[in-house]
This record gives structure tokens, sequence and C-alpha cells, in this order.
């Protein structure tokens, strides 16, 4: 490989280019997942359903049962 530039100068045994062209496609291959693209959509999901869970009448058995222990 070997590049002109101006009056036929030469650049041989450049690794500048194919160095570009290898990151450019390990980045297009690699798939980011839905939580890494929107991470704020999803704690806000995963607070709902904690907020959800922690709504349901089995647990003041529970508290009760935390509670008669002290």
């Amino acid at each position: 490989m070997s590049i002109r530039i101006g009056n036929n100068n030469s650049i041989k045994n450049s690794n500048i280019a194919e160095t570009i062209n290898n990151n450019s496609s390990q980045d297009s291959n690699s798939k980011e997942k839905f939580y890494d693209k929107h991470p704020v959509i999803c704690n806000f999901f995963i607070s709902l359903v904690a907020g959800v869970v922690v709504l349901f009448s089995f647990w003041n058995n529970i508290i009760s049962i935390i509670e008669g222990l002290f």
C-alpha cells in the first residue's frame, strides 16, 4: 500500500487506513443490548416492578415477624 502526496512523495507500508478500517468494522459487528442503549428506561421499569412487589399485602406478615424479633 502506498499513498502519493504532492510531487511523487509516497508513504510505504502505512497502517493508518487499515487500523481505521479494522476499528470501524469491529464497532459495527458488536451489537448493543437494549439495556446498554436505554439504561434510564430499564431502570424505570425495574423500579416500577419493585414498587408493585412491595405493595403486596403479605409484606405485613413479614414486617410483624421482624418486629416480633425485636
